[in-house]
């Protein structure tokens, strides 16, 4: 069965910012621990949760505190972002067959807000399902069902692409098939672009 909805993560999918994140990650750390976030320190976590950062860099914080930090530094980095270049032309793909559209992020609404304006793609969407807007992000099924439910779809009618093993949690938990974005799961694309194959044919496996 073609998917009536899909359910796009962010960063790593639609967009890069790892760099803007490491750059204000490095001002946290300066700021709630006295020294900055590394490279290595953040490159095997990039994607997880607020509440996580705090707890593995060692923040001298609230992840509400993180999180007004974020919201308040990351748009000087917003310029660091990369888009992908096939998201524009498969968003318009969907919409025009009529494949609804959320996305499903670990950022904070006005972060996503941010990020998805700067990009130009904030229009296409038409639920953001974001960290502060449900009790736990990814990889808990929290925010699946959360744009799941605003989007009016049921598990088995929708269909999940991320880039890390918190994605294909969070699709798992929730019963959503997911596609892996140079990631296995249960198909996998190694180009955005062909997620469009998966709005024609069921998902093998």
């Amino acid at each position: 069965m073609a998917p009536n909805a899909v359910l796009f993560d962010m960063d790593g999918v639609l967009v890069r910012s790892e760099e803007a994140w490491l750059r204000v990650l490095e001002d946290a750390g300066r700021l709630f621990r006295g020294s900055p976030v590394t490279r290595e320190e953040f490159a095997p976590t990039f994607g997880q949760g607020t509440a996580e950062d705090v707890r593995v860099f060692g923040l001298r914080c609230t992840p509400a505190e993180l999180d007004a930090f974020y919201v308040e530094h990351l748009p000087r980095y917003a310029g660091e972002v990369w888009v992908n270049p096939d998201a524009r032309a498969l968003l318009e793909a969907l919409a025009s067959r009529g494949v609804r559209r959320a996305v499903v992020t670990n950022s904070v609404s006005a972060l996503a807000r941010t990020l998805l304006g700067a990009a130009r793609l904030l229009d296409y969407f038409e639920v953001l399902a974001c960290s502060d807007l449900v009790a736990n992000a990814k990889p808990a099924p929290d925010l699946v069902h959360y744009a799941l439910g605003r989007l009016g779809v049921a598990p088995g009618a929708a269909l999940m692409v991320g880039d890390s093993r918190f994605d294909r949690g969070a699709a798992g938990a929730a019963g959503v098939r997911f596609v892996g974005l140079g990631l296995d799961g249960d198909a996998r694309i190694e180009r955005l672009g062909e997620l469009l194959h998966f709005t024609d044919a069921r998902i093998p496996g």
